[in-house]
């Protein structure tokens, strides 16, 4: 949300919640926060602008009644005039409201809600880094309880590790000290020492701020780790599986493995370090028929070794259009096929945003290349979902980012056009990933 903006106000009575919406969430999605009890923030994690804040408004059915709690957030991020039309919400359905956000709250935030979302499906999900950097921000956006509860966080990794490199501690120090000295007085002494012994060993190891391009995997539909196999398409949505569980790639097309053998689908996957092997026991690979909405074929998982596990699906591989998926239950409802191209385009915006984030301050080609390769594949899987919008959208990112690549599409709609206009997200990567 820009410094000054109008924002509609909707009542929903039959829930008993208010919201306040902009601009709708482009290609990758939002990223929520809850700041206070009752009020919930989108922001949108491409533009990182504030598109929705939802706020809970008492008993179903009723005239909506705000928290203290709530009242108070309003007032500071979005100023007086926002608390009042929500307290009026009945009468105010509908209504634009001009606001003026505080935008050095609102960007603090909106980089917490984005790096919450962003660390759901990095590669290095497991760095202690990403309390370190989410302490840091909820201490600039005045969120106190965040602060303590990751500041301990991230003080007991960093300070309990043994096989951490060097280069982590080295770009934990500075930014976790003071906000461990706060909350853990004892584990802040026994950091200290742990982050000088560090760079004793070596002194220069913080020195490389941004990791290497990778090498782009050799993935193709022949040997079952391109997403798609005529009908057959398949990922790994982090949204249906348990978070720590699996591990995510920065190429999403890497992270599951499907083959289609005689009379049966192997689909496999990698768990994620430290990964709680319990929760895999009630995790399924099902093939699935999206137009239907029904089931065809479930298994369980079976370890490999080398962290790799496989499910064999007893079914060969489908005529019709299939999907193959991971689910956490396999009685959870089938996704139509909308929004399975809806999901695997976000995955994709989401990879795109990873790898943009990397050329920050650099004229680095291979990431160049990686985020707007990505960005084109999500603009494909927006436009099978029939959503042109973000389909648009994301093939404005790509053009924005990799010299001689053009969008000449109109836009769709007046929304998209207004959101296109916006200049791009410009800020450095996350330090989970810069320490990489």
């Amino acid at each position: 949300m820009k410094d000054d903006c109008v924002v509609t106000v909707t009542w929903d009575q039959d829930i008993g919640q208010v919201t306040l919406e902009a601009l709708p969430e482009g290609p990758a999605g939002g990223a929520s926060l809850s700041p206070a009890e009752g009020v919930e923030l989108i922001f949108d994690c491409a533009s990182g602008q504030l598109s929705r804040v939802f706020v809970a408004a008492g008993e179903a059915g009723r005239l909506p009644v705000i928290g203290e709690p709530a009242v108070a957030m309003l007032k500071r991020l979005l100023g007086s005039r926002v608390d009042r039309a929500v307290r009026q919400a009945a009468r105010r359905h509908g209504d634009p409201i001009p606001v003026r956000g505080d935008p050095g709250a609102l960007a603090a935030m909106s980089r917490l809600a984005r790096l919450d979302a962003a660390r759901q499906t990095s590669p290095v999900a497991d760095s202690p880094l990403w309390p370190v950097e989410a302490a840091q921000l909820a201490a600039r956006a005045g969120l106190t309880a965040r602060v303590t509860a990751e500041a301990r966080r991230a003080a007991s990794a960093l300070a309990g590790a043994t096989e951490i490199p060097s280069r982590v501690l080295v770009v934990a120090a500075d930014a976790i000290a003071d906000l461990v000295a706060v909350a853990e007085p004892d584990l802040a002494s026994k950091l200290r020492d742990v982050l000088a012994a560090a760079k004793s060993r070596d002194p220069a190891t913080g020195a490389r701020k941004h990791a290497k391009p990778p090498v782009l995997p050799d993935i193709s539909a022949e040997d079952g780790e391109g997403g798609d196999l005529d009908q057959l398409h398949w990922s790994l949505d982090p949204r249906l599986v348990p978070a720590g569980l699996f591990e995510h790639a920065l190429w999403p097309d890497a992270e599951l493995t499907v083959r289609a053998e005689r009379s049966r689908l192997d689909v496999e996957a990698r768990l994620a370090p430290g990964a709680d092997r319990r929760a895999l026991a009630t995790c399924r690979a099902r093939l699935v028929d999206p137009a239907a909405r029904r089931v065809l074929g479930v298994a369980s998982f079976h370890d490999l070794g080398d962290s790799r596990v496989r499910a064999e699906i007893r079914k060969r591989r489908p005529s019709q259009e299939a999907w193959v998926e991971i689910v956490d239950d396999a009685g959870r409802p089938v996704f139509s096929a909308k929004l399975h191209h809806m999901r695997r385009a976000m995955r994709w915006a989401d990879a795109a945003l990873a790898a943009g984030r990397q050329t920050f301050g650099l004229a680095d080609a291979g990431w160049t290349r990686l985020s707007a390769m990505f960005w084109g594949r999500s603009a494909q899987e927006w436009a099978a979902a029939g959503d042109q919008d973000r389909a648009y959208l994301a093939a404005v990112h790509q053009a924005a980012i990799y010299p001689g690549q053009e969008s000449h599409a109109e836009a769709p709609s007046g929304w998209a056009k207004e959101l296109a206009s916006q200049p791009p997200l410009a800020e450095e990567p996350f330090l989970a990933e810069r320490a990489t």
